[in-house]
């Protein structure tokens, strides 16, 4: 496929949440390591598909077939040997909505607190990692929903779980979320630490939410990733996992809102009906023919992409060793983010306000992903290496002054 990913690629007035939104305080000048979207084209075959579903003209409503369905497990098990039946596949358009769905629905009596007699609903209780994507804590809060953090905790230069705060979360949760791999911190959770997961799941009967969409962001074979889902067979067809996967991050796609939501038994009767109650029907028209060309076509992209991102996240680490010696940086297994505390260079959020300003240089706030991170920025670097590398020298230049 030949993919140049060193061009650049300008997305001002594009009506960007990265660029438009977030990046244009800042000045046109501005280098934005924020969002986790990235800063390279798609796969030929997957514009081609777009681009033939555009020149149509006509752009009525669409529904999900079969097609997705047997693509999404195609990629399940070419990219992750996972098997799963495509009658387990329900199609949402994201992450987000399908947590807030179900957020929204009874509890099913197959977790540890079913409702009580007589009533429809009670809140849900949702234990979560921390530090966590900032979208789904919202999505939690704002849906009434008791949140049960669990701290990360840092053990030889990475992030580890703790078992026993983990076990003691999730005897009084309906709900884990899991992300792996995790985001921020680029974990790709081993075979032990989801065994370990799994084995307190089923005594608790805690239903586990598995956000997967960084999943083929992986760093060579030394962390490979297992679906939870395969790790435990019997908690997966009794309904006690959902897995969620997409084309989204990984082959730039998220603006098309394309998800696969895998789920078995009475968990995924809730949340089919869950999704009609949201008033989720008809996926966006570009949405099918983009995900099925990615799943479909996309691999040889992706070889060709995942060393170019390993390079630039080893640039990203390095330097920051090198030239911002006081910085922890946490090397990440998976993603192409970069977690990294910067709590020796910056004090409080001005400081990073005045950063970004003087740098001309947009990172993620630490403290979006839980405030105890004030001082922490996530990095994004899925972008053309000339461009990370400016803006890696903007940030030096201005915490070394």
């Amino acid at each position: 496929m030949n993919i140049d990913f060193s061009q650049p690629v300008n997305r001002w007035n594009t009506h960007s949440a990265k660029w438009d939104l977030l990046t244009q305080p800042y000045g046109k000048d501005a280098i934005s390591l924020s969002v986790a979207d990235m800063e390279f084209r798609t796969a030929s075959p997957i514009s081609q598909a777009i681009c033939s579903a555009a020149e149509l003209g006509c752009y009525g409503y669409t529904e999900v077939f079969e097609d997705f369905a047997n693509t999404a497990v195609h990629w399940q098990i070419q990219r992750h040997n996972w098997s799963p039946d495509p009658s387990s596949v329900i199609f949402f358009p994201r992450v987000v909505q399908c947590l807030s769905s179900l957020l929204h629905s009874p509890i099913p009596y197959h977790t540890n607190h079913p409702p009580q007699l007589g009533t429809e609903h009670k809140n849900w209780r949702v234990s979560c990692l921390f530090p966590a994507y900032d979208p789904l804590i919202e999505v939690i809060e704002l849906s009434d929903a008791q949140l049960i953090p669990v701290e990360l905790v840092e053990e030889k230069g990475k992030y580890v779980i703790d078992f026993t705060v983990l076990r003691q979360a999730l005897e009084k949760s309906d709900l884990f979320i899991l992300c792996n791999p995790h985001n921020p911190t680029g974990r790709v959770w081993t075979s032990e630490e989801l065994h370990c997961i799994t084995k307190i799941a089923k005594e608790t009967g805690t239903i586990i939410f598995s956000d997967d969409v960084h999943a083929d962001f992986l760093r060579g074979v030394t962390h490979p990733y297992t679906p939870l889902a395969s790790i435990a067979p019997d908690l997966w067809e009794s309904g006690h996992i959902i897995h969620c996967a997409s084309p989204g991050k990984t082959f730039n796609l998220a603006g098309l809102e394309s998800t696969a939501i895998f789920s078995q038994g009475d968990t995924a009767k809730l949340l089919h009906k869950a999704k009609r109650a949201y008033g989720l029907h008809n996926p966006n028209y570009f949405a099918i023919p983009g995900a099925i060309a990615a799943w479909t076509y996309g691999e040889e992209y992706l070889e060709e992409l995942l060393p170019y991102i390993d390079s630039n996240i080893g640039y990203t680490v390095n330097y920051f060793r090198t030239h911002l010696p006081r910085a922890i940086v946490y090397e990440p297994e998976g993603t192409y983010l970069v977690w990294i505390d910067l709590r020796s260079y910056i004090s409080s959020a001005e400081d990073l306000t005045a950063l970004m300003h003087k740098s001309k240089v947009v990172v993620s706030r630490g403290e979006d992903f839980g405030s105890r991170y004030l001082g922490y920025i996530r990095i994004n670097t899925a972008l053309p290496r000339t461009q990370l590398e400016e803006a890696l020298s903007r940030l030096s230049a201005h915490l070394n002054p």
